[in-house]
């Protein structure tokens, strides 16, 4: 399943449960949002995987595998999603956390991501 999906047709309306979640970064200095999109039934799939493996009903961001690469997106105690960041926006967000939680002299431990 492709990640990247159009709007449906002008004219056409189908429920929001159905439409594709659209990566919410907004760090774009230009002011343009990214145009990244993915399927909501594999988002919230994940997230009830996630959900059932760590037995916690807490809302929190969670990272999924897709399409090759990895998502991140936040989670709600009743199963749905409210949001997605694309792979890149994803990793670019990682970065910016990272390098303001980090000083120099820190020491750093990468774990693999492992699927």
């Amino acid at each position: 399943m492709d990640a990247i999906e159009i709007d449906p047709p002008a004219g056409v309306c189908a429920p929001v449960a159905e439409l594709p979640l659209r990566c919410v970064w907004s760090g774009a200095v230009d002011g343009c949002s990214c145009q990244a999109r993915i399927q909501r039934e594999i988002v919230t799939r994940a997230w009830r995987q996630e959900l059932e493996a760590s037995g916690d009903r807490e809302a929190r961001f969670f990272h999924f595998i897709a399409d090759g690469g990895v998502w991140m997106a936040y989670g709600m105690s009743d199963g749905q999603v409210r949001g997605v960041y694309c792979p890149s926006h994803n990793s670019q967000r990682a970065e910016r956390s990272h390098a303001a939680h980090c000083r120099a002299g820190d020491v750093v431990l990468e774990l693999p991501l492992a699927a």
